[in-house]
């Protein structure tokens, strides 16, 4: 394959770190190993490639870096593409993913590792205490799921297809990079070998561990997020460029 940046994003609690190990196991499997990039691109003390933000001078020397490389490397993520980040992929330069997930299930997760941060004395998700503060922490995300999802080349990831159907994300990360692969071998390799940050590991679990009141009150919070990526999952396009209600319809 040609030089390639593939972007690996996902809102928090969505599956990003399984699905970017998916394109780094498939993409290994393919011959093409995923080197380190610099340091100061990706940042300091990462074991695996994590970008932040990117300015027109960082994107110009991380294709120079691939370049270099020669062949596809994977970037985990979870902010919104810089306009730098943009052009590469309207480019041809790069491509992605994007990982979401029913919010409910999303906050609950959240939860989850706020208690566990609260416990443990961290500092990252220790201020989701409520249902409310994961709203809060999930209405200024969608922004950003919007901006990826509107750009061509890239792939939308249900969390419950990442996490439970496993085999078939497999092929479609395959099948969007244009490569032959083993999906069941990729899929053995980076759940035994691989940190994932895996959870509970429940499907919809919005379904027994929220209130009727509370699953209501995230239905018509995010009622168009569910409408256009959930409910209808199965017409959303393969290849990005999906066309969503504008951010204020969105209620975010």
């Amino acid at each position: 394959m040609k030089p390639l940046i593939y972007f690996s994003y996902g809102m928090t609690k969505c599956g990003t770190t399984l699905a970017f190990h998916m394109v780094s196991a498939a993409l290994a499997q393919a011959g093409y190993k995923q080197h380190r990039l610099p340091a100061h691109l990706i940042g300091p003390n990462k074991k695996i490639n994590f970008g932040q933000h990117f300015t027109d001078d960082q994107a110009i020397e991380l294709w120079e870096a691939v370049q270099s490389i020669g062949h596809p490397i994977v970037i985990k993520t979870h902010t919104r593409p810089d306009p730098s980040v943009v052009r590469l992929i309207q480019n041809g330069q790069a491509v992605a993913h994007a990982c979401y997930r029913d919010p409910r299930d999303m906050a609950l997760s959240m939860l989850d590792h706020g208690n566990r941060a609260r416990a443990n004395g961290k500092p990252a998700f220790a201020e989701i205490e409520t249902l409310e503060d994961a709203k809060s922490g999930i209405r200024n995300q969608c922004d950003s799921l919007t901006a990826w999802l509107r750009l061509p080349n890239v792939l939308p990831l249900d969390f419950e297809d990442i996490a439970f159907n496993m085999n078939t994300t497999a092929q479609r990360i395959l099948d969007q990079l244009g490569i032959e692969g083993n999906t069941e071998e990729i899929v053995n390799e980076v759940l035994d070998g691989r940190f994932t940050q895996f959870n509970k590991g429940i499907s919809q679990r919005h379904k027994t561990e929220m209130s009727q009141q509370d699953s209501c009150s995230f239905a018509t919070e995010f009622a168009q997020l569910l409408a256009h990526l959930i409910d209808n999952k199965a017409s959303l396009p393969s290849n990005g460029s999906i066309v969503l209600p504008p951010p204020n319809e969105l209620r975010i």
